[in-house]
C-alpha cells in the first residue's frame, strides 16, 4: 500500500521493495551447508496512490532477501520489510529492517491542489518477531523512520500471522495494526491554514499521533520447485481515529484501503 508511481521508475532502473518476498523452500545440497541463499523476484500490485486515497494505481517492485545456507527458509509475509536477522533462534529473531515509503503528489490527483507534496523516502529501523506456536503463529513488530528528515516520522507496524502448509501450498493470514507519530500524521493527514485557503475542499486540521489503521492480510504461496515460488495476496486496511477524521480522507479520499498483488521469486545458492 506504500507503493507509489515513482517506484515503477525505480524498479525499471534498479530491478530492489516495501516488502520481502515469501521465502522459497531451501535449496538443498548433499555437501555441508556453507555460503548464502539469495531470493530475488518481483512484486506486482494494485494499491491506493497514497495513504487515504480513493484512486488506485498499478505498481511493480523488485524483492530481495538473503539468508545463511545453514539457516532454514522461514516464513515471510508479502508486507514484511526487507530484514536481516542479527540474533535469533527457532522462536525469536531481531535485526535491522528497511522499507520504501511512497509519497503523495499533487500531479497524481487534481483534488490535492494547494496541498503540500509528501516526498517518498527510504525507511530504516528494527524488527522483532516471535513464534508463540512454532511454525504456526508468528507475531512481528517493525519500527521504522524515513531517512529524508524528521518530517518523515516514525511508523510502527504490528502483525500476526497464522501459517498453514498443505504440501507445496502455504496459506497465511492475520490482523494488522499501524501506528504513527505526530510528524508522520501531520505530513500525510494534516492541513495547514494556508493550504485550506487555497483548496476549499479541506479545512485546517492538526492530527495527533497514535493508531493509524487496522487491517488484515491473507496470502497463498505455491512452490513450483525448490527455487521458484509464486505468492498471491490481499490486504485490507481501514484508517481510524485522527487519520480517518482528516479532510484529505473523508472529503476526497477513502478510509478503506485495499491492496491486491502477486510475487514471483527465485532462490539460488552463492559462496558454496
Amino acid at each position: 500500500m506504500n507503493c507509489r508511481p515513482f517506484l515503477i521508475a525505480f524498479t525499471c532502473l534498479a530491478r530492489g521493495g516495501p516488502a520481502v518476498a515469501a521465502d522459497a523452500p531451501p535449496v538443498t545440497s548433499p555437501e555441508p551447508a556453507s555460503g548464502w541463499i539469495v531470493t530475488m523476484g518481483a512484486n506486482f500490485s494494485a494499491a491506493p496512490r497514497y495513504d487515504g486515497a480513493a484512486l488506485y494505481g498499478a505498481y511493480a517492485l523488485p524483492t530481495f532477501s538473503i539468508r545463511r545456507a545453514d539457516e532454514p527458509a522461514g516464513f515471510s509475509s508479502p508486507d514484511d520489510g526487507l530484514d536481516f536477522t542479527l540474533f535469533g533462534n527457532d522462536r525469536f529473531a531481531i535485526g535491522p529492517v528497511a522499507n520504501l515509503r511512497g509519497g503523495r503528489y499533487r500531479s497524481s490527483n487534481h483534488d490535492l491542489n494547494g496541498l503540500r507534496d509528501v516526498p517518498w523516502t527510504v525507511e530504516g529501523g528494527v524488527f522483532a518477531e516471535f513464534w508463540p506456536v512454532l511454525d504456526r503463529l508468528r507475531l512481528r513488530l517493525e519500527v521504522r523512520h524515513g531517512f529524508r528528515g524528521r518530517a518523515d516520522g516514525f511508523v510502527a507496524d504490528l502483525s500476526s500471522d497464522w501459517v498453514q502448509r498443505f504440501g507445496k501450498f502455504t496459506l497465511s493470514g492475520g490482523p494488522r495494526a499501524s501506528f504513527a507519530d505526530s510528524d508522520y500524521m501531520d505530513a500525510n493527514f494534516g492541513v495547514l491554514p494556508r493550504e485550506a485557503a487555497v483548496n476549499r475542499r479541506v479545512y485546517a486540521y492538526d492530527p495527533g499521533p497514535g493508531l493509524k489503521s487496522l487491517g488484515w492480510e491473507t496470502a497463498l504461496s505455491y512452490a513450483w520447485s525448490e527455487a521458484w515460488t509464486t505468492t498471491g495476496y490481499l490486504r485490507y486496511d481501514r484508517l481510524v481515529r485522527d487519520a480517518a477524521a482528516s479532510p484529505i480522507v473523508h472529503r476526497m479520499g477513502s478510509r478503506d484501503q485495499l491492496t491486491v498483488g502477486t510475487e514471483i521469486t527465485y532462490s539460488f545458492a552463492i559462496g558454496r
